[in-house]
């Protein structure tokens, strides 16, 4: 039985937390969530100014680079 990643490879480097949700499959009140926690990187704005939040695809890319560096040893339960 094969499963499916459907994680599909995303190119912008920033997204909505409604994208990123679709991307990650997880609902829209889990990303606020993490976003509120601090869990995901941000734009930041200046000026504490309102509107749409947009996350770092590229600085969670360079985040799991970095992991999967320091934690070889994953590799070897495949």
């Amino acid at each position: 039985m094969k499963t499916e990643n459907n994680i599909r490879q995303h190119s912008a480097p920033f997204v909505t937390p409604q994208m990123y949700a679709e991307i990650t499959g997880q609902t829209l009140d889990a990303v606020r969530g993490q976003i509120k926690r601090g869990m995901l990187p941000v734009l930041k704005r200046e000026r504490n100014e309102r509107g749409l939040n947009f996350i770092n695809m590229r600085a969670l890319e360079q985040l799991a680079v970095e992991q999967a560096e320091q934690y070889q040893d994953w590799k070897s339960a495949i």
